[in-house]
């Protein structure tokens, strides 16, 4: 087997892991609600996070207890790493009854760490590869693979203990899985699929319907006998094992499995919102084609505006259906659209304190997959669209890289986040309440140096960025010298993703929309 440094995904990875370590950004009402129930329960075993109420605003009451208003899903895998993060660097329970929110706790850092950021470095080496498996060369799909972690808000989120990027990895890898053809391990595989796509909705319950549309590709997949009909049995136990667990949280903290925390919120601002009758409080806006001009340009929450490596991702579309890669253009449209239309009804479309349009995080793997269709071959279409990529996701990485260093989450008051909060941080201008005293992201320099930082002049305060960009220049480095295909170094891949000096299995004969898979 190749040596995994000679392949681009593993340097995207490491890239994007790097990136995403660098930062430690202070708590708020979302990450605080996850955080409290893991910390209950592994410091005390229990659902209940009474005692720890006082770290957030988003939370359930409940016969007298308080609980997490959050599906649970990021806080049970969450429990993982605060478990090993407890036991390597003996870090205490988190103490009860604080009149006070904390800003900083240090299982938070590896918490969110090797939950947000670890899934997040997958998801964007897992572009890479199946950006190879439909055409693109190792360098173009790499470019892929970082503008997804580094030039769109996934960065932010990565170093969030929200929900968005494990709910992308699990869609996206639950796609995957059910596209390509496996010879080997095909019920595993099928299993752990419907395990994933169930699973997203245990993180974030309005992805729940993408979920349902990866059991539609499997059932669409069954009828037109491209795949086995005992695979969407496999597939229905996969699912079935989140949705128990959810269903069994539920009775257990609200005495039904059919109660959500939705349903008993603490605070009015969002009792007025979730119920049990509309779990997700969606309505229609009052303006439609001004809700969507806002959440496709706006400077304030467009998705275009965080993330304008999307806008080739139409062109990408059309190119996927000239290719005939039907299945692939179908579900990530039918991804970006449900995600897209669930944001447009949902009154807090805002997603509150944020970078970029917060709700649309999980379509973002869907979003940028396609593009793979238009940068794959040597064609003047695909040369000048690589180039156009390059200069899309530089200019992203830079926004992305600005707001992040400057405290990655800001007001839904503020018009134009970039140019009215961030670059004033950057210039010196007086900290703004809503930064709680701290100009800059804590990162690894300030954790070491807290004092020398602080004494430097503001227009130089800036470098303690320095060794991430360092850092993450080796790394591209690395990725150029070494992860990139070069003649005579490997065969490139075909479609299938295996490399043309390998054999293919042998395939059972399919029609056109099954063409991407051989």
């Amino acid at each position: 087997m190749r040596n995994p440094l000679r392949k681009p995904a593993a340097w995207v990875f490491l890239i994007l892991l790097g990136s995403n370590a660098y930062f430690w950004h202070t708590r708020d009402w979302n990450t605080a609600s996850r955080l409290m129930l893991t910390y209950a329960l592994v410091d005390r075993g229990t659902v209940i996070i009474t005692g720890l109420e006082n770290q957030t605003g988003d939370k359930a009451k409940f016969q007298g207890e308080y609980y997490s208003d959050k599906l649970p899903g990021f806080s049970l895998l969450a429990a993982i790493p605060y478990a090993v993060s407890k036991l390597v660097f003996g870090i205490p329970s988190h103490p009860l009854r604080e009149e006070l929110a904390r800003q900083y706790w240090a299982a938070d850092y590896w918490v969110t760490l090797f939950t947000s950021g670890l899934v997040t470095a997958c998801t964007g080496a897992l572009l890479v590869y199946w950006s190879r498996c439909l055409g693109c060369g190792s360098g173009r799909a790499a470019l892929l693979g970082l503008s997804y972690g580094l030039a769109t808000p996934a960065f932010v989120y990565a170093t969030l203990a929200y929900g968005h990027q494990v709910s992308a990895f699990a869609l996206f890898t639950a796609f995957f899985l059910l596209w390509k053809r496996w010879p080997r391990r095909r019920p595993v595989l099928i299993f752990i699929a419907g395990f994933l796509a169930a699973y997203a909705a245990v993180v974030d319950l309005y992805v729940g319907p993408v979920s349902a549309i990866m059991g539609f590709y499997l059932l669409a997949q069954c009828i037109r006998r491209e795949r086995r009909l005992d695979d969407l049995a496999l597939f229905g136990i996969g699912a079935a094992v989140p949705t128990l667990i959810l269903l069994g949280y539920n009775q257990l903290a609200f005495g039904s499995p059919i109660e959500m925390g939705y349903f008993h919120h603490a605070t009015q601002q969002f009792a007025e919102v979730h119920s049990s009758t509309n779990p997700l409080g969606l309505v229609a806006p009052e303006s439609f084609g001004t809700r969507l001009l806002q959440l496709l340009w706006g400077r304030n929450r467009g998705l275009t505006s965080y993330a304008p490596i999307v806008l080739l991702t139409l062109p990408g579309w059309l190119m996927l259906i000239g290719r005939r890669q039907f299945s692939v253009a179908a579900i990530t449209f039918l991804v970006v659209l449900c995600v897209f239309l669930v944001n447009m009804f949902y009154p807090e479309w805002t997603g509150g304190w944020s970078t970029g349009p917060r709700l649309l995080v999980p379509l973002l793997p869907f979003a940028i997959l396609p593009i793979a269709g238009l940068l794959a071959g040597e064609g003047r279409i695909s040369r000048f669209a690589s180039w156009l990529a390059l200069g899309l996701a530089l200019a992203g990485g830079i926004e992305m890289f600005v707001l992040q260093a400057a405290g990655g989450r800001y007001p839904q008051e503020i018009g134009d986040p970039l140019i009215e909060a961030a670059l004033p941080i950057w210039s010196g201008e007086p900290i703004p309440w809503w930064r709680f005293n701290e100009r800059f992201s804590r990162n690894p320099i300030v954790v070491a140096f807290p004092g020398r930082v602080g004494r430097l002049q503001l227009p130089w305060q800036g470098l303690q960025f320095l060794p991430l960009l360092v850092a993450q220049g080796i790394g591209f480095l690395g990725l150029w010298f070494y992860g990139l295909d070069r003649p005579g170094r490997a065969p490139p891949l075909r479609t299938d993703g295996r490399t043309s000096a390998e054999p293919s299995p042998a395939q059972p004969p399919s029609s056109n929309l099954g063409i991407d898979q051989k």
